[in-house]
C-alpha cells in the first residue's frame, strides 16, 4: 500500500472542504446518528482545544465510480412529499480535486451542525436546532446549549439585541473564514447598550465575564485541529474496503465496563468469590423489580453509576482506587474516571444487598408512576441513581440524628421526576448534575424533622425542587407538558414522559379483559384510539386542525393523547372500525369495559364524545389531554 498522508486541519478548513464537496461520503456509511449530547462534548472539546479525533479521507479519480455525496441529516423533502437528504452545501458540487469520508463522517456531521448551520428546516425533525453559546453559564455543563427550532422561535432568538438580553450567542459562523470578524462582533455587542432593554448597561464584572467566554470560544475554535489520514487515490476499492473494516471492528472502544471488570477480577481472582461483574449484572436483571433495568449487554455502565451514586451519598466508605495516576481519588460523578474508581469493596457490598437493591428498582417504579417500566421506556434513567443513593445512605450511613423517612424521600422524588422530566435538566451534562443532585438532597432531607404530611414540610420541599439548578420556571414545564401530550412529533425525553403513565397503569386488555397486558413496556404496544386510516379519511372541516400529521404542525394523531394500552389482537379489532361502531360491536359498554377505560384516562365524558362522529375529535382529544396533564400535575406536586 502506498504511503499515507498525515496532517491537521482547523475547524474553517473542515467545513470549507465539507460544504465545497471537496470531502465527500459514500453512500455505504451509515446515516448520522449522534445524539446532542454527544454534539455538544465535541463542542466542548474544540472550545477547551483538547484532542477531538481523527477522520480517514481517500483521495478520488476525476470520475470516480464510488457513489459520493455531500454531507447530511435527515428531514421532510416537500417535493418527495417524504423524508430526504438535507444536505450541507450545494449536492451537485464537486471541485478539481475531493476526496471519500472512510471515517470520521459523525464529527464531521455534528461540525456542520454546530458551525456551518446544518440543520432540518421541518421543525419536526430531532436536527432541527442550533447550538448556542451560553455566556453567563454558572456551572460547565451549561456552556453550550441546543435549543430546538421551537424552542428558539420562543425566545425570539433571531438577532443581536435578543442574543444580548438571553446572553446565548449562535455558535454557527456567518462565514467558514471570517470566525474572528464574527466574535469581534458579538463582543461589541456586548457592551453596546442599545442591545438592552432600557439601554440598561449590566455590571462590569458582567460584562467581563461574558467578553471572557467569547474570547474562550473564540480561541478554542481557532486552535482546534482535526488529525486526518489521507489514503492516495492508487489504492484500489478493495484496498478500502479492508481499510474501512479495520476503522470500524478492531478500532472500537473499549467499554468501561471490561475496564472494570478486568480490574476487578484481577484484585478478587485469589478469594473464594472472586468479583465478575459482567455476570452479577446479568443476575441482577433475574430479580423482580430489576427486569428491564439491568444487562452486561444493554448500557451495562448503569449498574456501575448506580454504586458511584451510592459512595457520593455515603459519609462512611471504603477508599477508591486510584487511577489515572492519581495519588487521591475522591468518586464527585457518574463519569468513566469515577466509576473506574469505584474499589472492589464497594462493589462487593452492593452485590451482597442485591434483594434490596431490587427493592430499591420497584419502590422507585411504584412512587414515581404507580406501576412498573423498564430503563428504555424512562425519561431520563440516571435519575435513579439519585434515588438508590439516598436510600442506600438512609440504610446503611444514617444515625440517630437523621429523622427523615423513606415516606419523605418517595414523594419529594416523585415531584421531582416529573418537573426534571419536563424541565429537560438531564439533556446536557446529567453526568456531573446527578452528582450535585445527590449532594443537594441530602442535604435538604438531612434538614426535615416532620411527617412528609405536614404542610409546612410540602412547601419547603417545593421551594426546594424550585429552587434546583436549571429546574426552570413553572410556566415553561407546563408548556413542555403541554407539547408532550398533545404533540406526537416530540422525541427523546418529552415523548417518553408523555407516555409513560399509560405503560405503568397497562393491567387489563380494553377488549378482553381477561388478559393480562402488564407486560407492556414498548410504544408498539400502545395503540391509536382514533385509528390513523379512520382520521386520514374522516377530515371535516371542524377537525382538521387534529388530524393532520404532518410534521411541521402539532401532531394529535400519534400523541399520547390518543394512544391506549392494547393487546395486538385487540388493536386488530379495533383498527378496522369506527370508534363509534367499536364501542357497540365490541360491547365495550360494561361497568368492567368502562372501569379499564377511566384507568387508562378515558372517562365517561371522553366516551360520549368519542360516540357522537367526526366533528368532536377534537373535544374528545382535548378532554383526554387534559386528563393526563391533570394527572402528571398531581404527581409532580409534593
Amino acid at each position: 500500500m502506498s504511503s499515507i498522508e498525515v496532517k491537521a486541519i482547523t475547524i474553517a478548513e473542515l467545513l470549507s472542504n465539507l460544504h465545497s464537496g471537496e470531502w465527500l461520503t459514500p453512500e455505504f456509511q451509515r446515516d448520522f446518528v449522534w445524539s446532542n449530547a454527544q454534539i455538544i462534548g465535541l463542542i466542548n472539546s474544540i472550545i477547551d482545544s483538547k484532542p477531538i479525533g481523527m477522520a480517514t479521507i481517500w483521495q478520488q479519480e476525476d470520475k470516480s465510480e464510488l457513489p459520493l455525496e455531500h454531507i447530511s441529516i435527515n428531514d421532510w423533502d416537500n417535493n418527495l412529499g417524504k423524508s430526504g437528504p438535507r444536505y450541507f452545501g450545494n449536492k451537485e458540487d464537486r471541485p478539481g480535486r475531493y476526496y471519500a469520508i472512510l471515517d470520521g463522517k459523525q464529527r464531521s456531521t455534528s461540525i456542520a451542525m454546530a458551525f456551518g448551520g446544518l440543520r432540518a428546516q421541518s421543525g419536526g425533525y430531532r436536527n432541527s436546532g442550533s447550538y448556542f453559546l451560553n455566556v453567563d453559564y454558572d456551572d460547565m455543563q451549561d456552556r453550550v446549549q441546543y435549543l430546538s427550532k421551537k424552542e428558539i422561535a420562543k425566545l425570539s432568538l433571531d438577532s443581536l439585541p435578543s442574543y444580548v438580553q438571553h446572553a446565548l450567542f449562535p455558535l454557527e459562523l456567518e462565514s467558514f473564514e471570517k470566525l474572528s470578524q464574527y466574535f469581534f462582533k458579538l463582543a461589541g455587542a456586548i457592551e453596546n447598550a442599545a442591545n438592552y432593554p432600557g439601554e440598561a448597561l449590566p455590571p462590569e464584572s458582567v460584562i467581563a465575564k461574558r467578553q471572557e467566554v467569547l474570547q474562550a470560544a473564540h480561541d478554542g475554535i481557532s486552535k482546534s485541529k482535526l488529525a486526518v489520514y489521507i489514503v492516495p487515490k492508487k489504492e484500489t476499492l478493495g484496498d478500502i474496503c479492508d481499510i474501512f473494516e479495520v476503522l470500524n471492528t478492531t478500532g472500537t472502544k473499549v467499554s468501561t465496563v471490561d475496564l472494570i471488570h478486568a480490574s476487578i477480577y484481577a484484585e478478587t481472582a485469589e478469594e473464594l468469590n472472586p468479583v465478575l461483574l459482567r455476570e452479577e449484572i446479568d443476575y441482577l436483571s433475574e430479580l423482580d423489580g430489576l427486569q428491564g433495568w439491568s444487562t452486561s449487554t444493554r448500557r451495562p455502565e448503569f449498574i456501575a453509576q448506580n454504586v458511584a451514586g451510592i459512595q457520593i451519598a455515603l459519609s462512611k466508605k471504603h477508599s477508591p482506587r486510584a487511577v489515572n495516576g492519581r495519588a487521591e481519588q475522591k468518586i464527585s460523578s457518574i463519569k468513566s474516571s469515577d466509576l473506574l474508581a469505584i474499589s472492589s469493596a464497594s462493589w462487593k457490598d452492593f452485590f451482597a444487598e442485591k434483594n434490596f437493591v431490587a427493592q430499591c428498582f420497584l419502590d422507585f417504579q411504584i412512587a414515581v408512576a404507580g406501576g412498573r417500566f423498564s430503563l428504555a421506556d424512562c425519561p431520563y434513567p440516571g435519575i435513579f441513581n439519585v434515588y438508590i443513593a439516598l436510600r442506600w445512605y438512609l440504610k446503611f450511613d444514617s444515625d440517630e440524628s437523621t429523622n427523615w423517612t423513606k415516606g419523605h424521600l418517595d414523594r419529594l422524588f416523585r415531584a421531582f421526576f416529573w418537573r426534571n422530566t419536563f424541565s429537560k435538566r438531564y439533556d446536557q451534562g446529567f453526568l456531573t448534575r446527578v452528582s450535585s443532585d445527590i449532594t443537594s438532597f441530602k442535604a435538604f432531607l438531612q434538614t426535615t424533622s416532620a411527617n412528609p404530611n405536614d404542610q409546612k414540610w410540602s412547601a419547603d420541599a417545593e421551594k426546594f425542587l424550585r429552587d434546583l439548578p436549571q429546574m426552570g420556571s413553572k410556566v415553561a414545564i407546563d408548556e413542555a407538558i403541554e407539547e408532550a401530550i398533545k404533540d406526537g412529533n416530540v422525541r427523546g425525553a418529552l415523548q417518553s414522559g408523555g407516555v409513560l403513565l399509560l405503560h405503568t397503569r397497562a393491567d387489563k386488555d380494553l377488549v378482553e379483559p381477561s388478559q393480562d397486558i402488564s407486560h407492556i413496556t414498548s410504544s408498539h404496544d400502545l395503540h391509536h384510539i382514533l385509528p390513523r386510516a379512520w382520521c386520514h379519511d374522516n377530515v371535516t372541516a371542524v377537525n382538521k386542525a387534529y388530524l393532520r400529521t404532518s410534521k411541521d404542525h402539532e401532531n394529535w394523531v400519534d400523541s399520547p393523547a390518543n394512544l391506549i394500552p392494547m393487546a395486538s389482537k385487540s388493536n386488530k379489532k379495533w383498527n378496522t372500525m369506527a370508534p363509534q361502531t367499536a364501542f357497540e360491536t365490541l360491547d365495550l359498554q360494561s361497568a368492567e369495559h368502562l372501569k379499564i377505560l377511566g384507568q387508562y384516562f378515558v372517562d365517561n365524558e371522553c366516551v360520549n364524545l368519542l360516540q357522537r362522529g367526526p366533528d368532536q375529535v377534537g373535544a374528545f382529544l382535548e378532554r383526554r389531554a387534559l386528563l393526563l396533564i391533570d394527572e402528571i400535575n398531581r404527581l409532580m406536586r409534593v
